[in-house]
């Protein structure tokens, strides 16, 4: 996951241990879903992984599949494996009646968006990611609760 986040140049935020991950996953209330993948002849040595989870769509009045996080390290890209993980969770999006599976992609990453669009999906342009962290979700939540 680290290496994720270099890649992407948000390592200022990663903030992810084992412990927290484990919690994350295998705890009491899992927050999300995650594979692993290993190459046959390594199986202990992670090469990439995917993070998903569900969330709902008012307006389809289903539930959806959300991909936080798929990561194939560098070497092991071209082999198949981006492809299969988008098979497998469009999958499990038709298996649990999911509307719709969706995702993020940075504008910078042009790759993944060319690979993701020779995969059938859509990039919507006019949608924008709006995010509270830190400080001002602090703020904002110590504020009245008065319009």
């Amino acid at each position: 996951m680290h290496e994720m986040a270099v890649f992407e140049k948000l390592t200022d935020i990663f903030q992810a241990t084992e412990a927290s991950l484990h919690n994350s996953v295998f705890g009491e209330h899992p927050a999300v879903n995650c594979l692993v993948a290993h190459t046959h002849d390594n199986p202990d040595v992670p090469v990439a992984y995917i993070m998903w989870f569900f969330n709902y769509s008012s307006f389809l009045d289903r539930r959806g599949l959300y991909l936080e996080d798929i990561y194939v390290q560098p070497a092991h890209r071209g082999n198949g494996l981006g492809s299969m993980a988008l098979k497998h969770l469009a999958r499990l999006a038709i298996e649990h009646g999911c509307g719709r599976f969706e995702w993020v992609v940075l504008d910078w990453n042009q790759n993944a968006i060319d690979f993701y669009q020779r995969h059938g999906a859509e990039i919507l342009p006019e949608w924008r990611i709006v995010r509270l962290t830190g400080d001002a979700l602090h703020r904002l939540a110590q504020q009245t609760l008065e319009a």
